[in-house]
């Protein structure tokens, strides 16, 4: 009973932690709010879970851009690892944190790369 318990407790554990990870509540919806952030690729690490971008705009903000996963991100906007290098000058639209001082952005809508039009 007590190896039961202690599955079961792992599991529900496992479930929440799975669910906090794809949690967008501290940002808005599309639909409701996306920015627009321009400015220079700082670093673009092509990884799992997540593609991150990091950009610094003219006022030397710097945005970090959490898109999907490498192989999503591969498949439906296909960019590999050599896409994207620092220095590109990048806009990104996508959907701002709901906290007014963060400068994280999600739920990414598009990414262009203006001076060859990708």
């Amino acid at each position: 009973m007590k190896r039961l318990a202690l599955t079961v407790g792992a599991v529900l554990l496992s479930v929440s932690v799975v669910r906090g990870h794809h949690s967008y509540a501290g940002f808005f919806h599309t639909a409701e709010r996306t920015v627009r952030i321009e400015g220079t690729l700082q670093e673009f690490q092509y990884a799992n879970p997540h593609v991150i971008l990091t950009i610094r705009t003219a006022d030397s903000s710097i945005y970090t851009v959490t898109w999907q996963s490498s192989m999503w991100v591969k498949r439906q906007a296909n960019v590999s690892r050599d896409t994207f290098k620092a220095g590109d000058h990048l806009v990104v639209i996508a959907a701002p944190s709901r906290d007014s001082s963060s400068r994280e952005v999600t739920q990414v809508r598009e990414v262009r790369r203006p001076r060859d039009q990708w």
